[in-house]
């Protein structure tokens, strides 16, 4: 799929802003401050209804006034859409093909994005949270319906832990929260398995590829739930269950339900070790690579079409020869590319991409890679 265009009114430091795309490399050049991300995290919005740097979208809006626009064009298995998002002071509105949606769910899986930046390379030595952000992002892109379920799971979740920590506990209605969460969580942790199993599988590949066939890249899914690879929604439901009845008075002590899906993670190994705890930062960061050109090859494998791809100042955090292992992998692949200075030439395909140079919330030239 290809991003066609962009169309900002009131977005962060922009004004007014049209700007049409390079099908293959948009490399973004400015100093720090000038806008550069703003325009990815735009594209990024348009994907899934919100910001990667704030979950406030006031901040969003330009300073002194009221309400932004973003739009965007895309093409997607031959067929144009576009996606439209309005923010005022209290109201939100996303437009799908100029048709408002209800639901968030509604929007994700129509313009597919995979983000890489800093923070994406500490994947692997980060937490549990930043990991399951990672399996839940991405299902959301492809599992329609996924994100509706982790929407009601999460719900169900922050009631059963209000009652928690009052004073008054309905045992009765702890066992209607604990039914409607193992339901939930049944399915979550299906498309979860299957996810996991996937992307395993291909980093697996990637990784060797990129270390040379000297390192094995391991991905396992680490769960609470002791999960066979048997196990139908109806038996993880089952399993979900019984953990919550057993660790029942063990939460009703601890006034916090610290067992179920939300605690779910993944395990990444790299030659047998726990890369997260044995792992050099190379490794780590290759790990880390491998994960995110999987993700990649996923998506194109469920849809029919590589996602676009958001590089914002990752190459900052990487040597020359992890550039060119990662731009290596991307053939075919739309990216859009924040930097500070020019990257270099070696790394890219200079004659497919287009320079957006940005300054002040403009771009104050434009010209082709080529030259």
């Amino acid at each position: 799929m290809r991003i066609k265009n962009l169309q900002l009114v009131n977005f962060r430091n922009y004004e007014k802003l049209y700007i049409e795309f390079n099908d293959n490399v948009n490399l973004l050049v400015g100093e720090n401050g000038q806008g550069k991300t703003n325009i990815v995290e735009a594209v990024y919005m348009l994907s899934f209804g919100k910001s990667f740097r704030t979950n406030r979208d006031r901040e969003i809006i330009k300073f002194n006034t009221d309400n932004l626009y973003a739009g965007g064009v895309y093409e997607k298995n031959g067929r144009n859409g576009m996606i439209e998002i309005m923010i005022g002071k209290s109201r939100k509105g996303i437009k799908v093909n100029k048709i408002p949606i209800i639901k968030l769910g509604e929007l994700l899986g129509n313009m597919n994005v995979v983000i890489f930046s800093p923070e994406d390379l500490k994947l692997v030595k980060d937490g549990p949270k930043e990991r399951r952000s990672f399996i839940d992002r991405e299902i959301s892109q492809i599992i329609p319906g996924y994100y509706s379920l982790l929407v009601d799971y999460n719900k169900i979740l922050a009631s059963r832990n209000r009652m928690l920590k009052g004073y008054n506990i309905d045992k009765n209605l702890l066992d209607v929260y604990d039914e409607s969460l193992s339901v939930y969580g049944g399915k979550i942790s299906l498309y979860r398995r299957e996810f996991i199993n996937k992307i395993a599988a291909i980093s697996k590949d990637i990784h060797k590829k990129l270390t040379g066939e000297k390192e094995e890249l391991t991905i396992a899914y680490k769960s609470q739930l002791d999960i066979c690879e048997n196990d139908d929604e109806h038996t993880l439901a089952e399993k979900l269950r019984n953990l919550l009845l057993e660790k029942r008075e063990s939460d009703i002590e601890m006034r916090s339900g610290r067992y179920g899906i939300h605690r779910d993670d993944i395990t990444i190994s790299v030659n047998g070790l726990d890369a997260r705890l044995y792992g050099s930062q190379g490794q780590q960061r290759t790990a880390s690579i491998s994960l995110k050109l999987s993700e990649i090859e996923l998506i194109k494998s469920e849809t029919g079409e590589y996602p676009v791809l958001i590089l914002d100042d990752v190459f900052s955090e990487l040597d020359e020869n992890r550039q060119k292992l990662l731009v290596g992998n991307l053939d075919g692949v739309q990216m859009f590319i924040t930097t500070a200075e020019h990257l270099h030439r070696n790394v890219l395909d200079m004659k497919n991409s287009t320079i957006f140079h940005i300054k002040n919330g403009a771009v104050v030239k434009t010209e082709n890679g080529g030259n």
